[in-house]
């Protein structure tokens, strides 16, 4: 039996089950393929019982944790680039 890993891909739509604590995501759009309001938005996965997760946004480290529902919000896996950028001390 294979048991190579395959490498983690950014931009590619994430499972609910495989998303890791402590690793940056970003809202994709709603299940139905519409955007939502936080759509884009890097977050830091800080804990999770399905199908509840909560994250800290990284533009605003100020702001409380959000919830997240993934039954109805797709996930993306993001770049620190990508998080980096959205941060208030990039310039």
């Amino acid at each position: 039996m294979k048991t190579t890993k395959k490498p983690r891909s950014k931009g590619l739509l994430v499972h609910p089950d495989d998303l890791e604590i402590g690793e940056y995501y970003a809202v994709y759009g709603l299940k139905n393929g519409e955007a939502a309001q936080i759509s884009g938005m890097a977050f830091k996965l800080l804990a999770m019982n399905l199908p509840f997760i909560v994250g800290k946004l990284a533009h605003d480290p100020a702001h409380p944790p959000l919830t997240f529902d993934a039954r109805f919000l797709e996930f993306i896996r993001v770049s620190d680039d990508y998080v980096t950028a959205q941060r208030p001390d990039t310039p």
